[in-house]
């Protein structure tokens, strides 16, 4: 009978600990639950209530641009022959480009400034004459722009009226004073504008969330395509002014 009666309180105290397990362990429950509430816990139950949200932002353009004397050009000079076989104009072509070539490199263009940019031959058929074209271009830079014209005239006179002049490209050879004026003048009229719409939103602009550039360049030239700048006496130049553009992305935060 003892035994039985120690057998039944033994039973009695386990039931006793199990049932303190569980309290405990809903307890522990309620406090995990209370602390994903608050954000605190890093389990995936809490954190599912505590992910952030979208920024509010604005997304605004900004424009700067610095003027500049440009101080080199790129001029695109050729010539173009017509024979009555492809093999005589080719043959031709070749002659008067190896001239035209020397011409130039006469008035000290160096040869890592000379890029060819175009051979062609063809069927030119003319009042019902059947001949062939062929032409051979290259792009020359030239330094100063005051050389522009004893280079043309060089050329013109090394292969006569089958020069082709193609046009002229003026160019800055070094703009970086221009971008760095250019980049601070884009920056602050964003920032202007992006102020400007955070107060009729009734917000407040916050911090930098990133920065995005268009660099271009653009100015007139004074020779269009066709060789409007030929001559025998060579070609006036005015190098006038070119402008560096910077356009500038910027997102800003808004905050309350």
């Amino acid at each position: 009978m003892q035994a039985l009666r120690g057998t039944l309180a033994t039973r009695g105290v386990l039931i006793v600990i199990g049932a303190l397990i569980a309290i405990a362990a809903s307890a522990v429950t309620a406090v995990a639950v209370r602390a994903g509430a608050g954000g605190g816990s890093t389990s995936g139950t809490a954190n599912a209530g505590s992910v952030a949200g979208p920024r509010d932002t604005v997304t605004v353009v900004g424009e700067g641009t610095q003027n500049a004397t440009p101080d080199n050009a790129l001029i695109s000079l050729g010539v173009s022959v017509r024979r009555g076989t492809a093999g005589d104009a080719l043959s031709a072509a070749n002659i008067e480009m190896t001239s035209l070539l020397n011409g130039v490199k006469g008035q000290g263009v160096a040869d890592a400034d000379i890029q060819t940019t175009g051979l062609s031959i063809y069927q030119d058929t003319q009042y019902g004459s059947v001949g062939y074209r062929a032409a051979n271009t290259v792009n020359v830079k030239i330094h100063h722009i005051a050389n522009v014209g004893s280079v043309i005239a060089a050329a013109q006179k090394a292969v006569g009226d089958d020069i082709q002049l193609n046009g002229i490209t003026l160019q800055l050879s070094d703009n970086t004073n221009q971008l760095k004026g250019a980049r601070q003048s884009a920056m602050t009229a964003a920032g202007a504008r992006a102020k400007e719409w955070a107060n009729l939103a009734g917000r407040h602009l916050g911090k930098v969330l990133s920065v995005s550039e268009v660099v271009s360049s653009g100015g007139g030239s004074p020779c269009g395509s066709g060789g409007g700048c030929g001559g025998g006496g060579g070609a006036p130049v005015q190098a006038g002014q070119m402008n560096v553009t910077v356009d500038v992305a910027i997102v800003y935060e808004l905050t309350d």
